[in-house]
């Protein structure tokens, strides 16, 4: 058994429900240290912590799990899986939610996205890819899936010595998309081809936002910028506006497309590939548009590149602006940890300096709660929309 002794005063964030000890924190280590070595941690004046894993190539040293003196082996997993299929039950009717969100369910690092009787997981440190097989064995009795398929394809690790793994784990790939409903509308996943994990299930309450404020103002025709698959246009048409949808993904759009069919919205939304910014450069600059909503990829790393992801969305609202009616809706997201949504109100107020524009509020909007936030945890938050009214003056 591992201990591992805090430095002064360090042991109050876990005690708060903190999930992570880093490597710096840690004054004295006593036993033979390797990768998901179980830990007891003690405080500076060796009061009993909790008890985690031990990472030796991760900055991220210590994944803290529990307060408690417990074993954490098949039934800690068992619980924690449980407990989080369990909570979407409640939220949810149909099998279509993030069924697993890493720190916001108790086990860092792994993601699973249920797509009715499919499962698209991800593993995200090197700790939670040790447990790999009992997780997908505790998997397969709790949720009885026809397909775990794994995703581990992703840009950003916070753990080190991992594999970029990609394919099935249980059951057989699916003979081509899928179809999982949302808020009354059909979407086609593709878990092979697709980013991440196939759907942005963490924008399920911003999309119905969009398609309530659009029905409830009578907006009449919207731009949909970094559509992915069509999701806000969707929303937007089937509250009854007319929409321009634009991703560089052509096959993104092509699924885009689908969903439109598949919903009856043909008539009601057009795909556009090209690049957003080449996009609204090449746009006519006269007010067209009654709502613009712009869902951006994540694009910055850290705390170090704010002004470089403030600056990203400053210019992405100045190239929406001339466009937006004057008692038009521009939603502004983020995906970005880093920025929070006083930097996408710095974005919007910098992209209308003296330019005589002015935004009323009408709303903000998070993360959907099977991407539970955990109000001590504060990387758990990731996703924020800022959604304001345009007035010209």
């Amino acid at each position: 058994m591992l201990i591992v002794r805090l430095k002064k005063g360090l042991e109050n964030k876990l005690l708060n429900g903190y999930p992570w000890v880093f490597k710096d924190e840690i004054e004295e280590i006593e036993g033979e240290t390797y990768l998901g070595s179980e830990v007891n941690v003690f405080s500076s004046d060796f009061k009993f912590v909790g008890k985690g894993l031990y990472n030796p190539f991760s900055r991220r040293t210590i994944m803290f799990l529990t307060t408690k003196d417990e074993a954490i082996g098949d039934e800690f997993i068992l619980s924690r899986l449980v407990n989080a299929l369990s909570w979407r039950k409640r939220l949810f009717e149909e099998p279509y939610y993030r069924l697993f969100h890493g720190e916001g369910d108790g086990l860092p690092g792994f993601i699973a996205d249920r797509y009715g009787d499919t499962v698209v997981v991800q593993f995200r440190n090197a700790i939670v890819e040790l447990f790999k097989d009992r997780i997908v064995n505790h998997l397969i009795d709790i949720v009885s899936p026809a397909t775990i398929y794994e995703r581990s394809d992703f840009e950003m690790r916070v753990g080190e010595q991992i594999q970029r793994n990609v394919g099935l784990l249980y059951g057989n790939i699916p003979n081509g998309p899928l179809t999982i409903r949302e808020n009354g509308i059909s979407y086609l996943v593709d878990i092979v081809q697709s980013q991440k994990t196939g759907f942005f299930y963490d924008q399920r309450e911003s999309r119905f936002f969009a398609r309530r404020i659009v029905e409830e103002l009578g907006l009449k025709k919207g731009l949909d910028l970094f559509t992915y698959t069509g999701g806000f246009a969707l929303n937007m048409a089937i509250a009854g506006a007319q929409v321009i949808a634009v991703d560089k993904s052509g096959i993104d759009l092509e699924f885009g497309s689908k969903n439109a069919t598949l919903n009856g919205l043909v008539n009601k939304v057009s795909f556009l590939q090209s690049d957003v910014f080449e996009y609204l450069k090449a746009l006519e600059k006269r007010e067209q548009f009654d709502i613009v909503v712009i869902d951006p990829p994540s694009l910055i790393k850290g705390k170090y590149e704010i002004s470089k992801g403030i600056k990203f969305l400053k210019e992405l609202v100045e190239g929406a602006l001339d466009t937006i009616r004057s008692g038009g809706v521009i939603g502004l997201c983020s995906c970005a940890y880093n920025l929070t949504l006083s930097h996408l109100i710095e974005a919007l107020r910098k992209a209308s300096a003296g330019k005589g524009v002015y935004y009323r509020f009408l709303g903000v909007t998070y993360q959907s709660r099977d991407h539970p936030w955990v109000l001590q945890i504060p990387e758990t938050l990731y996703l924020k929309c800022l959604w304001a009214v345009v007035e010209k003056r």
